[in-house]
């Protein structure tokens, strides 16, 4: 096993990659077997994962269609990040705000 790789898990890095297909259409969604194809793995994974999602809020299934989308988690993280980075990008404002002051008294 190569070090780089020994806490590299292949059940959680295919979540993401499903959560990363999922984002590629969030108006219509994605088929199941069009995840279990692009990921090259058996269907019976991709229901595995998709409930997993499910379960923790990261995926919706449309009644409809079948069809999968991302769910409110996503999006609340999405929030999350920009006013994180809204909040860092007022502090350095304010750092910069004040040694610009300081450099004309």
């Amino acid at each position: 096993m190569n070090a780089d790789k020994k806490y590299t898990n292949e059940a959680q890095q295919r979540l993401l990659r499903v959560v990363m297909l999922l984002g590629e259409d969030v108006i219509t969604g994605v088929a199941p077997a069009q995840i279990a194809k692009a990921l090259s793995v058996p269907p019976s994974y991709v229901t595995r994962d998709l409930d997993n999602l499910k379960t923790a809020g990261w995926a919706v299934q449309q009644e409809e269609t079948g069809r999968w989308l991302l769910g409110a988690k996503a999006g609340a993280l999405g929030v999350k990040v920009m006013a994180s980075i809204d909040r860092a990008d007022r502090k350095v404002a304010e750092a910069r705000n004040r040694f610009t002051r300081n450099n004309n008294d």
